[in-house]
């Protein structure tokens, strides 16, 4: 299966069912910037003990590994499981939303083309940026820096500059986004 039709898939997967999720990371960035290679698709959800047996029917074994153990600790402790498909090496990880940012990227979600006649679900472009620029300062990699200058760059129309700059001053990574600001105006 390709990575396209995997994730044209997981869409049809998890709006059969209604539940509430948001595309995020470099799936949600490359629908604001650029296009680069990932093996992973990352979703923010609602979910509680009670969405577990759905979850465990949409990703039925043998096709898909998923250890409701697992998934049954990150709804408890609104933090992280995942799912894998062998047969493409494909890896879905789903965040339980817990922390503010999560919250508001399920509360501001907005419907987007990601792919040639598939819409789905995508986090708000100022909340991708403060996440990725957490995730950069906690020691990630400067691949977060580049994705967040691409969507600068592409996409800058559909940016709210003062609600992203309220964001990163309140999450403590302003400087980093004054930075990539003057970054991306230089080039």
């Amino acid at each position: 299966m390709l990575a396209t039709e995997f994730l044209a898939d997981l869409v049809g997967r998890l709006e059969s069912r209604e539940f509430r999720y948001a595309l995020v990371g470099s799936i949600a960035t490359m629908s604001f910037g650029e296009p680069r290679a990932t093996l992973d698709i990352d979703i923010v959800i609602s979910l509680d003990s009670s969405d577990l047996t759905a979850i465990e029917g949409l990703f039925p074994s043998p096709d898909f590994y998923l250890s409701i153990h697992s998934a049954r600790g990150a709804v408890r402790m609104k933090s992280q499981f995942n799912v894998i498909h062998p047969a493409s090496g494909m890896k879905i990880d789903f965040f339980v939303a817990g922390d503010t940012i999560e919250i508001s990227q399920l509360e501001h979600r907005i419907r987007r083309r990601i792919l040639p006649g598939l819409d789905a679900w995508c986090s708000p472009p100022e909340e991708l940026v403060t996440k990725k620029l957490l995730y950069h300062r906690m020691g990630a990699s400067d691949k977060h820096l580049r994705d967040i200058a691409s969507m600068l760059r592409i996409s800058p129309d559909q940016i709210d500059l003062p609600r992203l700059r309220a964001m990163t001053s309140q999450h403590g990574v302003r400087d980093l986004l004054e930075r990539v600001l003057e970054g991306s105006s230089d080039s």
